[in-house]
């Protein structure tokens, strides 16, 4: 099968582009042609496809430029990326793929690509990795509380309130945005959406009218990898550091603590606040050791006692969690959005509710004191990684959805593919493996 992978960014940037490409390694595993596209950018892993990419905007930088023309680029390419879309047929044109796989495409390759697939009659899945399409600020939270106000298309109350960077212009754009690729136009084009949880697909649902053939869930994946415990020495948290990752419920609940560590790993706007707040709070036990890659943040969650997520927003997904149990480490988690899905409390976790600094701060005395008890929770989680976001696990249910989807366009098409899989399978079985 010939599958067209579609995300803004081709490198480890964040939990997006993460999903992305270990799905583009799990697809050509089991055999399957797969063709990204993107955005150029310097740190994208190079592929055959690359001059297919549509050129890089930094709406950072093209911000700090303070003219007209320079505000009608990020206005038009973040909306209506023309260049995108033009790039995107150009590859589909050559390429003509079995089904198209759109990941987080808003403000640089923009829904305005879809114009190619409806052309060429080829089927779109869309999996939603956070609420662009369902609320201006993507994060459902207005003054540090859950915010649902523009559901039901009342996108005019993210301008009302600011909502995005506390900006009038800003906040426009985006209801702008939304407006124009409201999702119930957008599904006439789309197979399904895809959302890695029951919570977040009940928004689609329950806010936007959505009708539920439209919507299929589909959890993450994790490549478990057996990570070692080699300490437990400190509490760790791992993110981005923002407003609404509640890491202010941290620093408050481990200044109640006292007598461990608490180790800060990750960037982000906020960084420097936090720090201030920190020093300010007089928590001399407290790193922050900015961003780390993959291979050491393994190495950091052996070490701990457990991780943190304080959020304060509505988490889609908690790839996080899923990390942190495959280490064999405990989580101590706010009760919000999707995490009720991954953790059971008291059974591979624990959960407190969002703000509530003064219960973190006993929970995470609880494992400190009762090691037995939190090596418990641990070895569960591991167990719930293994047998419930294994890869071919995943793969399966994509698998499925792809198939149903080309058979919406095509059940001819779909019987030859399933034909020429078949194939595969029972080639690679005489050959010991190795298709021919």
């Amino acid at each position: 099968m010939k599958i067209v992978i579609a995300n803004k960014y081709l490198y480890p940037r964040g939990g997006d582009c993460i999903y992305t490409l270990r799905l583009m390694k799990l697809l050509q595993e089991n055999g399957h042609t797969v063709i990204p596209f993107s955005m150029r950018h310097p740190r994208n892993i190079q592929t055959e496809y690359d001059e297919y990419f549509t050129e890089f905007i930094d709406f950072h930088e093209e911000s700090k430029n303070i003219s007209i023309k320079s505000a009608l680029k990020v206005a038009s390419r973040s909306v209506i990326n023309l260049n995108a879309a033009r790039s995107f047929e150009r590859l589909i044109a050559d390429t003509r793929p079995d089904v198209i796989h759109l990941q987080n495409i808003h403000h640089q390759l923009t829904p305005a690509i879809l114009g190619a697939p409806v052309k060429y009659g080829i089927p779109v899945v869309w999996t939603q990795h956070d609420s662009n399409l369902l609320c201006p600020d993507h994060l459902f939270l207005r003054n540090g509380k859950p915010c649902t106000s523009c559901g039901e298309g009342k996108y005019y109350n993210a301008v009302r309130y600011r909502c995005k960077k506390n900006s009038f212009g800003a906040s426009l754009l985006a209801a702008l945005e939304c407006s124009i690729h409201n999702p119930t136009r957008l599904a006439r084009h789309v197979y399904k959406f895809i959302y890695p949880s029951e919570f977040t697909a009940r928004f689609m649902l329950d806010l936007y009218g959505m009708d539920p053939e439209k919507v299929e869930v589909i959890p993450h994946f994790l490549p478990y990898e057996e990570i070692g415990s080699t300490a437990r020495a400190y509490f760790f948290y791992f993110g981005r550091l923002s407003a609404e990752k509640g890491i202010e419920t941290l620093l408050k609940a481990f200044k109640k603590l006292g007598g461990s560590r608490l180790v800060i790993a990750g960037d982000g706007p906020d960084r420097g606040y936090y720090e201030s707040m920190a020093h300010s709070m007089g928590l001399s036990n407290v790193e922050f050791i900015g961003y780390q890659p993959p291979e050491s943040i393994k190495i950091l969650l052996g070490g701990c006692i457990a991780s943190i997520l304080p959020s304060k927003c509505y988490e889609s997904f908690g790839f996080t969690t899923l990390e942190t149990m495959s280490a064999g480490k405990p989580v101590i988690a706010s009760r919000i959005g999707a995490l009720p899905e991954q953790i059971k409390d008291n059974d591979n976790g624990l959960f407190f509710e969002p703000g509530d600094h003064d219960r973190l701060a006993v929970l995470m005395n609880k494992l400190l004191i009762d090691p037995a008890f939190a090596e418990k929770l641990g070895e569960n989680g591991r167990k719930t990684v293994k047998e419930e976001y294994s890869p071919q696990k995943h793969y399966q249910k994509l698998l499925n959805l792809y198939l149903n989807a080309i058979n919406s366009k095509s059940p001819k098409k779909k019987l030859d593919i399933s034909i020429r899989m078949i194939n595969s399978i029972k080639r690679k079985h005489t050959t010991g493996g190795i298709e021919v």
